[in-house]
């Protein structure tokens, strides 16, 4: 299956059950590491996400800010598209998309409801004692009331919504004899609120910052020996972990309810990064070598900026035409 077609699914399928499913312990998993460990999970713009991300677009940062008052927030995140501007681009590509359904004469929409509330920033870990005493490093449970009631595309319908059968070959006409948008309704809906070439370059370069500057901090001078202080501190709480991304990728946590272990772990890991002072060491040397990258790179992250302007303003006027 083409990899723009696994991306438009899990769109239509979140937009179908509002909600993401957690699935396997592995997909928890990933689910529970930091934006650095997972890049490929967060948006193709700087977005939440859970943002839909066109096809093939590449990773970039996620709009949920990562300042609080322990931390220094990424100045990638100037880039960065809200959790209210994901949210309208989010809903005129529902309804963009439904539009195009109704133009081939197809009865099916996708559900146009409002995306679930985004959960803080992970970039460095849990951070949230509530949540690691209730849950550990897992993820909350989707919200209730999920509905199935609207129903599944036909396998006709999904042709034209994705511009290609269930079997990946392409799908050139609708029932009508007309034309299959390229990538199908869904890929119009986007293209449509690109308003033109998508800024690929541009793009590749927000997410570089994003997720090569994570790297780099991981070995930044000034964080090593904070892991290092981490880790000792965690180990007189009976947990040996050089830092923090091991413990949130501990696999003896990969079960479907967080265990009382894994809530001790948690807990404790927050406490160490308390006492350590590792969450402001850590984002303040992450955003100094974002600063550099983004000046490095000043050219492109102008042109990302206009990029998301333009896309935020067509969703806006998708919404107010076809809103209601």
């Amino acid at each position: 299956m083409p990899p723009g077609t696994s991306r438009a699914l899990v769109f239509v399928a979140a937009a179908l059950l509002a909600t993401a499913s957690c699935g396997t312990a592995e997909q928890d998993r990933a689910d529970r590491e930091p934006a650095g460990r997972n890049p490929g999970a967060a948006a193709s713009a700087p977005a939440a996400p859970s943002t839909p991300a066109a096809p093939a677009a590449p990773a970039a940062p996620s709009a949920t800010s990562s300042g609080t008052p322990d931390r220094t927030p990424m100045p990638v995140e100037r880039y960065a598209l809200t959790a209210e501007q994901s949210g309208a681009i989010d809903r005129a590509k529902v309804l963009l998309a439904n539009e195009c359904l109704a133009g081939f004469g197809l009865d099916f929409r996708i559900p146009d409801r409002p995306p679930p509330p985004a959960e803080p920033s992970r970039r460095y870990g849990i951070s949230d004692r509530a949540a690691a005493r209730e849950r550990g490093y897992h993820l909350p449970p989707p919200p209730a009331g999920a509905a199935a009631a609207d129903g599944r595309p036909t396998e006709a319908q999904e042709a034209v919504l994705l511009g290609e059968t269930r079997a990946g070959a392409p799908q050139p006409t609708g029932p009508d004899g007309r034309p299959v948008p390229p990538g199908g309704c869904y890929g119009d809906a986007e293209a449509r609120l690109d308003g033109g070439p998508r800024p690929e370059a541009d793009l590749a370069a927000a997410a570089a910052v994003d997720t090569e500057g994570f790297r780099r901090s991981l070995v930044d001078p000034a964080v090593v020996p904070a892991f290092q202080a981490w880790s000792s501190c965690m180990a007189r709480h009976g947990h040996h972990y050089r830092d923090p991304l091991a413990s949130v990728g501990d696999r003896a946590f990969d079960t479907p309810e967080p265990t009382e272990r894994e809530k001790a772990v948690a807990l404790a890991d927050l406490d160490c990064k308390t006492e350590t002072g590792l969450l402001q060491t850590w984002s303040a040397a992450e955003a100094a070598i974002q600063t550099r990258m983004i000046e490095e790179r000043s050219p492109a992250m102008t042109r990302l900026s206009a990029f998301q302007q333009r896309k935020i303003g067509l969703a806006r006027e998708a919404i107010a035409r076809l809103g209601g």
